[in-house]
C-alpha cells in the first residue's frame, strides 16, 4: 500500500476531527456558563470557573472540558468530595449529551489516527 490512500484516509479522518473541534468551541462558547450555573455547589467546577474565566474561548473550551470528565465519571468525582453528585445527577439529560458525545468522537477519531499509523508502519516495514 502506497502512502497516497493511507494519507487520504488520514485527512478523511482529520476532517471530522475539526469539525468536531469547531462544533466544542461553538457548544463551549454558547452553554458553559449555563451549566456552570446549574451545579453551583461543585467546588471542582467552582476552580476551574475561577481559573479559566478570564481565558475567552480557550477558557471556556477548558471550562466544558472539565465539566465533561466529571460528566463522564460521577461516582468518582463524587467520591472525591469535589462535585455534588445531586446536581450531577438532576443535570438536564440534553446538556451532558452536548458535552459528552464530542469528547467521546474526538477520542475516537483520534485512536483510529493512532491506529492508522501504526498500520501504515507495519505495512511499509513488510
Amino acid at each position: 500500500m502506497t502512502s497516497i490512500p493511507i494519507g487520504l484516509i488520514a485527512g478523511l479522518i482529520l476532517a471530522p476531527m475539526i469539525l468536531t473541534c469547531f462544533a466544542v468551541a461553538f457548544i463551549a462558547h454558547k452553554y458553559v456558563d449555563a451549566i456552570e450555573e446549574r451545579l453551583p455547589n461543585c467546588s471542582f467546577i467552582k476552580t476551574t470557573r475561577d481559573a479559566f474565566s478570564a481565558g475567552g474561548l480557550i477558557g471556556k473550551v477548558m471550562r466544558g472540558g472539565v465539566i465533561a470528565m466529571v460528566l463522564m465519571m460521577p461516582a468518582l468525582s463524587a467520591r472525591r468530595g469535589v462535585v455534588d453528585a445531586k446536581e450531577v445527577k438532576n443535570l438536564p439529560r440534553h446538556y451532558k449529551n452536548l458535552l459528552i458525545f464530542p469528547v467521546i468522537i474526538l477520542f475516537v477519531l483520534f485512536f483510529s489516527l493512532i491506529a492508522l499509523r501504526v498500520s501504515a508502519y507495519f505495512i511499509e516495514s513488510h
